[in-house]
């Protein structure tokens, strides 16, 4: 075993010997309220858990009447809970007190509750997949009672968020690109419920103009589904987001949707994807059983774009393994559940694999790159396991199609100190490793053995200003990335977004040098060195 898979081990071991007696533990949550839609649960955990900086679940609860599905916060210590208490009782949310663990929702033993207000905007959510990806909004003032349906599972809601973004780079592109550049989105989000909240519409359209980058001005229905919820099961049709992953500065495992780069280069982003997904839920667990066709290709920037390859890629002759080509039908399979303090999800997936391999053409007379898909096998993990303030992470893949089968792993932890210097600010401390079996020959990473170290800052004030900085250092060739993102709310409908990437640690790369080390070299943020940005953008919720 390589060190890099010793480390894995250890760290693997360290974080089940901690799991075995914190399954035991109790410890209290707040739980926000509990809604027979689990859409509606997720989008008023992805308000709460921007708007109180900590980690809110949604959680199934079986009860007599049926599923339920309840939004809480992780177990919390006494100071922890305290510092919560305080910012829920100033957005005049409500919220009980639950003593037990996260397998045993129904253990109540207080009915405290913060002084409620009139509601509030709802956040508009891009994925009803995880709150990682969703848009932080207004938060609203009142959480839903208890007792009590959700009101959105019988009528219409409308969001639309307008933003309007500005980069600025350091220094001109490698083919003299502008130093600024300036866009404008629209994403619109109708909901629809019926039938008491057993059925629902989503539909989601998104637009960016950018004034540069042709390939960057571009239209995707990010979701068009109809649910249908009954008991025990759910089953979604339609183009859907879903995200896998608990690692921060690499999101290894995430599979099923396409990656729109053309919007961020950290890989967040991600286009719509048609799938049938017919979701089991059970105690032991829930397994989704999911189906898809009409692939959908990677978007890249244009010859006016920014953070591009050294050539153009001609997406309109993308190759395919499979004889279907974009009509081939991918599967996956997933089982997730919680066991006290952690959780876990293991799935294997079947298809066209989202990565590109990149094959250089000179037919033409002009050097480009064609992308090409191939058909893969790829089994993952992700665990996380919260002990007190730690949250130890792990994200590992194995996978076959492009060469030889392989491995790769992301693991890590986060440590969250509360109260820094008896503020009411909080300091996360991340800490995560990176490694991939194929070392240089991975064409579709940075990440090989890779080092990243972060902080994660929240203010825990009115406005909700939080903030990641990071370093994300290769251990062998010294390159590096510091990555900053950092949000604000601007009142009751604005949000102000700020992010920075610096690409350092090697000499620039241009032209035919540059990209030879992107298809076969040890430098391959070579022709990123001259993309350094700030990123600002302001969003209006409607």
């Amino acid at each position: 075993m390589t060190r890099a898979g010793s480390a894995a081990a250890a760290l693997l071991a360290l974080a089940l010997s901690a799991a075995a007696p914190a399954e035991t533990v109790e410890g209290e949550q707040l739980v926000f309220g509990s809604f027979r839609s689990e859409e509606n649960a997720r989008r008023w955990a992805a308000e709460l858990e921007h708007g109180l900086g900590r980690e809110i679940r949604s959680e199934r609860v079986y009860r007599d009447d049926g599923v339920w599905y309840r939004v809480r916060t992780a177990p919390l210590g006494a100071e922890e809970r305290r510092a919560v208490e305080a910012v829920a009782a100033e957005r005049g949310l409500s919220f009980w007190v639950v003593r037990g663990r996260f397998d045993e929702p129904d253990t109540l033993t207080s009915s405290a509750r913060a002084p409620a207000a009139a509601a509030a905007p709802a956040a508009a959510v891009v994925t009803t997949g995880s709150a990682r990806t969703a848009e932080p909004g207004p938060v609203a003032a009142a959480a839903p009672p208890e007792s009590r349906e959700d009101d959105a599972a019988a009528r219409s809601e409308t969001y639309l968020d307008v933003g309007l973004q500005t980069r600025s780079y350091a220094e001109r592109g490698l083919d003299g690109q502008d130093r600024f550049q300036p866009s404008v989105s629209l994403r619109l989000e109708y909901h629809r419920a019926w039938d008491d909240g057993r059925q629902s519409l989503t539909v989601t359209p998104f637009v960016r103009i950018d004034q540069d980058d042709r390939e960057r001005t571009h239209a995707d229905l990010r979701e068009l589904f109809w649910t249908r919820v009954g008991d025990g099961w759910e089953l979604h049709v339609g183009a859907r987001q879903l995200f896998w992953g608990v690692t921060e500065f690499n999101h290894l495992i995430d599979i099923v949707n396409q990656t729109d780069l053309v919007e961020n280069i950290d890989g967040e982003d991600k286009l719509g994807q048609p799938m049938v997904q017919l979701s089991l839920l059970r105690s032991w667990g829930t397994v989704d059983l999911i189906a898809m066709s009409g692939f959908r290709e990677r978007t890249f920037p244009g010859p006016d774009g920014r953070l591009r390859t050294p050539v153009e890629v001609d997406t309109d002759r993308a190759r395919y393994e499979s004889g279907a080509g974009r009509g081939r039908v991918d599967g996956v399979i997933r089982w997730s559940h919680y066991l006290g303090p952690l959780s876990v999800g293991v799935y294997h997936f079947s298809g066209t694999g989202r990565d590109p391999q990149f094959a250089l053409d000179l037919s033409g007379g002009e050097a480009v790159l064609i992308p090409e898909y191939h058909v893969i096998d790829q089994t993952g993990l992700d665990a996380q396991l919260l002990v007190g303030d730690w949250a130890w992470k792990l994200e590992a893949l194995r996978r076959s199609g492009h060469g030889d089968r392989y491995h790769a792993f992301t693991a890590g932890f986060e440590r969250t100190l509360v109260g820094v210097l008896g503020s009411r600010t909080d300091l996360g401390l991340v800490v995560e490793y990176m490694y991939d079996q194929r070392d240089e020959a991975a064409f579709d990473t940075l990440f090989e053995h890779d080092l990243a170290l972060g902080g994660r800052w929240r203010l825990n004030d009115a406005a909700d200003t939080t903030a990641l900085a990071g370093v994300i250092w290769d251990v062998e060739t010294d390159e590096y990335v510091v990555t900053l993102e950092a949000n604000r709310r601007l009142g009751p409908s604005w949000l102000a977004v700020l992010e920075a990437r610096v690409f350092a640690g090697t000499e620039p790369l241009t032209g035919a040098a540059a990209l030879a080390e992107l298809l076969d070299g040890d430098s391959k943020s070579g022709f990123l060195q001259q993309d350094d940005f700030i990123q600002l953008e302001l969003t209006r919720y409607f």
